[in-house]
């Protein structure tokens, strides 16, 4: 790949680019519809909760050129949330969510990259692990990444 990936967390891209903040939303929301239900969100409710998430976390985003280009498109994301813990002597557990590389750029371990930076965040945060969820179907990259499989996955939606 010719063009150099550049990784950072998401609120540190739009405070650099806070002109340019409805491409960086508009980008990261067609990135992250190739993962699930994306529904469109206008920027001030996107902003309010990329804090939200960033106080509890980061969103870290793979990129390319920067959003001032034509050429500039966001071509992966991960996220993680710090939980504290009241046990493990108060250590806290990481909570990988929302891994997603953009169709077009799935072979070149971009995945593996974030995952590697998402772990050393977790590290830095005094996190005594870290846990996701995935399908059966992609549960290879994450083991290749230093996860294992462990447990059960438990869900309930409200509508």
């Amino acid at each position: 790949m010719a063009t150099t990936i550049k990784f950072l967390n998401l609120m540190d891209l739009i405070n650099k680019y806070s002109s340019k903040i409805d491409i960086i939303k508009d980008k990261h929301l067609n990135l992250l519809s190739e993962l699930s239900i994306t529904s469109y969100l206008d920027t001030p409710l996107y902003f309010e909760n990329m804090k939200k998430i960033n106080d509890m976390g980061c969103i870290l985003v793979a990129y390319l050129e920067n959003p001032l280009s034509d050429k500039f498109d966001i071509i992966a994301s991960g996220t993680i949330i710090i939980e504290p813990k009241l046990i493990r002597e108060g250590k806290n557990v990481g909570h990988i969510e929302d891994i997603v590389v953009k169709n077009t750029y799935r072979g070149y371990h971009i995945s593996s990259d974030i995952l590697a930076l998402l772990k050393n965040i977790a590290r830095d945060k005094d996190c005594y692990k870290i846990i996701l969820d995935c399908n059966e179907e992609i549960k290879n990259v994450y083991i290749k990444s230093g996860f294992e499989e462990e447990g059960i996955q438990m869900a309930k939606y409200f509508d």
